[in-house]
């Protein structure tokens, strides 16, 4: 097992991609939520710290031709093959810098209208969450966007036993990360089967250690195996990251601004009457048992007025995905349970986008949305949510690269398939 500054880097991160960190679900997520967004339309900067082997920046760049992209990493390993890779793909807006975080915030010039960070911060040293709050800091630009994900309480307790097994295994293990993993689920299964306490004590955590042993075993040597193992309550975090001088909006996942189908019934009584945003996010973290949160702030944010918000939602274009239904009634099975879709709602929607690419002014003509934007606006964030529907981007120039992508994605036989037009991808 080898470490630089606590991480491990003996272990390329398996592929995963993460729609919810790309400019035009950002921008779109955040504009329902009532705020002005980088326009993204014209010439952008986007950063990702953290990018690894570089598969969601790069499926930004080839899909987002408007965009400039920057990737930072400390794996030299990781920061090669992206190079090598843009290079062979002919992706030109887009470079990858090999640096840890407070190093780069040191030396850079940029200003950025998006700033995103993925599976790192709670996973770093102290030193390299510093570099991550001076760059947002100092090259954030009026109203961009900063990404955030990171592990939270109280979801993430239960793992909190199972990490310090696997760590302390993996410590001992010679060879590297991944057999130090192996050796340390073989250990917590012995544990769970011979009566130890915690997953007696505590079923959840069996159900959690049978979930982890489908995991690739690179992917579990990522997620524990640092010397910075740290989960947070978003209260806390805020407090740090608002320091930077952002605001926090909301959640990059589009289900968790819904807390009339995010929050079990019997809790929104209580969450309305709570007098402050830190108790109330708190307690939205209990009521879900949240473990990982995609929180999304802002610099000087701008609300939009009614007129204003109303006239941006028209202006977006949504289209159907490959997996999107047939009309009828819908199931979305989310974290907190199974949530029906009634056909009188999503039968129409589907129907009409499955004809073409359609303007929320278009779809509010639909019966059902008629004088209830509100409905209709919900109901496509599910179909974003679950993967049947997607805003396009604001400005259609050719993603010259994307067909180069998408080739080498087959080729390699990786279950990605790019969505040019939507400046995204989806999972197969």
């Amino acid at each position: 097992m080898q470490h630089r500054d606590g991480y491990i880097i003996d272990v390329s991160y398996p592929l995963h991609f993460h729609k919810e960190m790309q400019p035009v679900w950002l921008c779109h997520t955040i504009q329902t939520l009532g705020c002005a967004v980088p326009d993204i339309s014209k010439p952008y900067r986007y950063c990702e710290l953290g990018c690894g082997p570089g598969i969601n920046l790069l499926v930004a760049a080839a899909c987002n031709p408007a965009g400039q992209f920057t990737g930072i990493d400390f794996n030299q390993a990781h920061i090669a093959s992206a190079q090598a890779l843009a290079k062979k793909l002919n992706i030109e807006n887009i470079r990858f810098i090999e640096s840890g975080f407070e190093e780069f915030a040191t030396n850079n010039s940029e200003k950025f209208d998006f700033i995103v960070s993925h599976g790192t911060w709670s996973w770093l040293p102290p030193k390299a969450q510093a570099g991550i709050l001076q760059l947002i800091y100092q090259s954030l630009k009026p109203q961009g966007l900063v990404y955030l994900h990171y592990m939270c309480y109280p979801g993430a307790a239960r793992l909190t036993g199972l990490q310090k097994v696997l760590y302390e295994t993996a410590k001992i293990t010679g060879g590297n990360s991944v057999q130090g993993i192996q050796n340390g689920m073989q250990l917590l299964r012995i544990l769970a089967n011979n009566g130890a306490g915690l997953f007696v004590d505590n079923p959840e955590i069996e159900k959690e250690l049978a979930a982890l042993e489908k995991e690739l075993p690179a992917y579990l040597a990522h997620e524990f195996l640092t010397d910075y193992w740290h989960p947070q309550h978003s209260a806390d975090l805020h407090r740090i990251v608002c320091q930077t001088g952002v605001n926090f909006i909301g959640s990059a996942d589009s289900f968790e601004n819904m807390d009339i189908l995010s929050i079990p019934g019997n809790i929104q009584p209580i969450l309305k009457n709570l007098p402050s945003q830190a108790l109330r996010e708190t307690v939205k973290d209990m009521a879900r048992n949240q473990h990982q949160r995609l929180d999304v702030f802002q610099l000087e944010p701008q609300t939009l007025g009614f007129a204003n918000h109303i006239g941006y939602m028209d202006n977006t274009v949504f289209k159907a995905l490959p997996g999107m239904p047939s009309p009828g009634p819908l199931e979305f099975k989310t974290p907190i349970g199974t949530i029906p879709g009634p056909a009188e709602m999503f039968s129409p929607l589907l129907a009409a986008l499955v004809q073409g690419p359609q303007s929320f002014y278009e779809l509010r003509q639909i019966p059902p949305f008629k004088a209830e934007p509100g409905l209709l606006l919900q109901a496509l964030n599910m179909l974003m949510w679950a993967d049947y529907a997607h805003p396009v981007r604001p400005e259609q120039n050719a993603a010259r690269a994307s067909a180069n992508m998408q080739a080498w994605l087959d080729q390699q036989q990786l279950p990605l398939q790019l969505l040019p037009e939507c400046g995204s991808a989806v999972m197969i």
